[in-house]
């Protein structure tokens, strides 16, 4: 039987304490991608300036998590009636898309200056105190990852533990940022921008990644095999229920719709029927986190 985590928060405060974390999330990473830019392009490094570029992706990310909260909790309305929760997916869309001109741009720069390197051509020597911007982002990332972590657990919140995931990795890329800027200084001229070529790199691909999981909730893509399991599985858990006949789902934003059709026994009143639907409509939602509808067709049940 699924059994939701113990907590004392109840859900209003859930909702306050993940806002809370969610501008927190937003300024942090803001004012950690504003710190890294002007550092990098002070110091000549184009591996912090990849670097920022991490954390305004982070920020964007924070931000529509942040508003995808805000409009979550938007009952559906005539026009809508499913939510308002895809504008969530559109948004992260066209900011993975800006994300990716921009750092197409940084890669071009950085493999120049890794070609010039090679070629003897000019040796970029950035300055010092990037070294000291990487270990603050470091810090600073591994910190907000486990808050953040810490609040998504709490809350039972997905968007905010893919949030401290997306910081742990940002600490991680910052520790390496800090180890190229450190042998450039000893001479080895090629890693910096080496670096950047790198983070520039994975950051189109995490981009791409993204748009592709974004078109497939705005095409209505299936959910994943386990949580269509889990959602039959507790329909069948309310008693007069003998079959799951058919289950569709999708992801709208934050909140999951779903249409089933369930089998009773024929002999059920109708007004039967109608309780053990609300019943299955309410133990699935009391069972599993972030469904925003249930429509349920109710038919007589033959071997």
């Amino acid at each position: 039987m699924h059994k939701l985590p113990q907590t004392n928060l109840n859900y209003l405060e859930c909702k306050t304490c993940e806002k809370k974390a969610g501008w927190i999330a937003v300024f942090s990473n803001l004012g950690l991608a504003v710190f890294k830019l002007i550092v990098g392009i002070l110091s000549g490094s184009k591996a912090v300036i990849g670097d920022a570029l991490y954390s305004f992706k982070d920020f964007f990310i924070a931000l529509v998590v942040l508003a995808g909260i805000r409009i979550s909790g938007k009952p559906p309305d005539e026009n809508h009636p499913y939510g308002h929760g895809k504008i969530e997916f559109v948004a992260i869309f066209f900011i993975s898309l800006l994300i990716i001109i921009g750092t197409f741009f940084l890669f071009i720069h950085s493999v120049k200056d890794v070609w010039m390197v090679i070629q003897g051509i000019s040796t970029p020597h950035p300055k010092f105190i990037a070294f000291w911007a990487a270990i603050i982002s470091v810090v600073a990332n591994y910190k907000l990852a486990n808050y953040l972590h810490c609040v998504g657990e709490r809350v039972q919140s997905p968007a905010m533990l893919a949030n401290a995931k997306h910081n742990h990795s940002d600490a991680v890329s910052s520790a390496f940022v800090a180890v190229a800027v450190l042998l450039t200084s000893f001479g080895w001229y090629i890693v910096d921008p080496l670096v950047a070529v790198i983070e520039t790199v994975d950051l189109i691909m995490l981009c791409v990644n993204m748009m592709k999981d974004t078109m497939k909730s705005l095409l209505d893509s299936s959910l994943d095999s386990s949580i269509m399991k889990q959602i039959e599985s507790t329909a069948q858990l309310v008693p007069g229920v003998r079959k799951v006949s058919s289950l569709t789902a999708r992801k709208t934003g934050q909140s999951i719709w779903i249409d089933m059709i369930i089998k009773i026994d024929p002999r059920h009143t109708l007004d039967n029927g109608y309780k053990i639907s609300r019943q299955v409509e309410d133990t699935l939602m009391k069972r599993i986190r972030g469904i925003g509808g249930v429509h349920i067709a109710v038919e007589p049940y033959t071997p």
